[in-house]
């Protein structure tokens, strides 16, 4: 039996080291795995919580473990509990993309598996973590629910590269012909050692693909500003204050309020609740000609099953604006560009409507980053645009929104 002679060289090398020299290296993380879970608390049945549970490394099939895990929901949203030191960043980049597109929200939380069933789990909240990676995951939901108590983690990127070296154990085999010896090689075994070299990402790649997500998502700046600003080999957590100011946070809060939209079978849902038509509040857009420009938000049931319809009257001061030559587009982080107008030519200062989903609106979380845009329509060149960018509770009056109509 014999041993090419690089490896034996090394394997001879390392039985010459000392013993400290030859300690194994702390074993990697769990890849992740995604699972639905029901709650095990005693006593909730018929209406027992449920949830995807999202532990572990961030690998490159993890994405993949996302769609069999959202596929094999059968169209049912459940929102994720998610606890992860991080891993790769263009897998979590695009597990929070898909994510966004589904609608779902998240928490930080630990989710233990019960022995009763794989399918069964507590919430243990005592010491959340979402770092590094993890948090362009969490970015993804359109509610981000974190604990304040929550560690999460961000810094500076890498490249992670793992070099894979193949060992292969040869028998040489040795037959006689003649007057010949014919030596042959027979393969015994062959094993593969794998190193991970981490590299500084040193072109800002990264850190472009990492911004654009962050800005698709709705984040503010000041996050990527502390994720690029923090050492690769340091990590930042953030203070609930610094959660909620770069809103990463939604909600701080207990995870289990990332269930409070989950309603029984028998509860009634939004969609069977009348809206009464109410005036909501004011939107505020600056001075204008030393006058306050004011945008009234008002409610009223939608035309079809499932609609709200959003009403917008422009004011100076406390007097009407003609509003029919001119538009109101919001923009929300996850949805197309939802632009209201006045089509009533006979009223060229009634009110500007639209019509959304009203589950939509009923996940608007109060920090979630829009932009409302006034605009004059384009055979109208004198007006100007008014543009305003900020929290949904700013200027979509979130709460009071949601009181109306969920």
């Amino acid at each position: 039996m014999s041993r090419i002679a690089s490896c034996l060289a090394l394997a001879l090398l390392l039985l010459a080291l000392p013993a400290a020299a030859q300690d194994k290296p702390a074993p990697a993380p769990e890849p992740m795995r995604i699972v639905p879970v029901r709650s095990a608390e005693p006593g909730c049945e018929p209406h027992c919580r449920e949830w995807l549970a999202a532990q572990g490394a961030i690998t490159n099939g993890t994405l993949e473990e996302l769609r069999r895990a959202l596929a094999g929901l059968g169209g049912r949203k459940l929102p994720i509990l998610i606890y992860s030191t991080g891993g790769t960043v263009e897998v979590a980049i695009a597990m929070g993309e898909l994510i966004r597109q589904q609608g779902l929200d998240i928490a930080v939380a630990r989710t233990v598996l019960s022995q009763r069933g794989p399918a069964l789990g507590t919430i243990d909240e005592r010491s959340p973590l979402c770092s590094s990676a993890c948090t362009f995951v969490l970015a993804g939901g359109v509610r981000r629910i974190i604990p304040p108590q929550s560690r999460i983690g961000v810094h500076q990127q890498t490249i992670v590269e793992t070099e894979t070296t193949t060992v292969r154990d040869y028998q040489i085999v040795r037959r006689r012909e003649g007057d010949r010896i014919i030596e042959t090689r027979e393969l015994v075994k062959e094993t593969k050692e794998q190193r991970t070299v981490k590299q500084e990402q040193a072109t800002g790649e990264i850190d472009a693909k990492i911004a654009r997500h962050l800005d698709a998502m709705g984040l503010d700046r000041s996050f990527l500003k502390l994720t690029v600003s923090t050492p690769a080999d340091t990590m930042r957590y953030l203070r609930p204050e610094e959660m909620r100011s770069t809103t990463i946070a939604t909600q701080i809060a207990p995870a289990t309020a990332v269930f409070a939209e989950q309603r029984s079978d028998a509860a009634p849902g939004p969609a069977d609740r009348r809206i009464a038509s109410a005036i909501l509040g004011n939107i505020g857009f600056g001075q204008h000609r030393g006058r306050e420009i004011r945008l009234e938000l008002a409610v009223r049931e939608g035309s079809r099953p499932g609609d709200v319809g959003l009403r917008m009257r422009l004011l100076s001061g406390n007097a009407p604006i003609a509003t029919r030559l001119r538009t109101v587009t919001i923009g929300l982080p996850d949805s197309a560009p939802i632009v209201a107008s006045n089509e009533d030519s006979a009223q060229p200062e009634g009110p500007m409507t639209t019509e959304i989903s009203r589950e939509r609106l009923c996940r608007l979380g109060d920090l979630e980053q829009i932009v409302l845009r006034i605009d004059p329509r384009e055979e109208d060149a004198s007006a100007k645009s008014w543009i305003q960018t900020g929290s949904a509770a700013e200027l979509l009056l979130a709460p009071a929104l949601r009181n109306a109509i969920c």
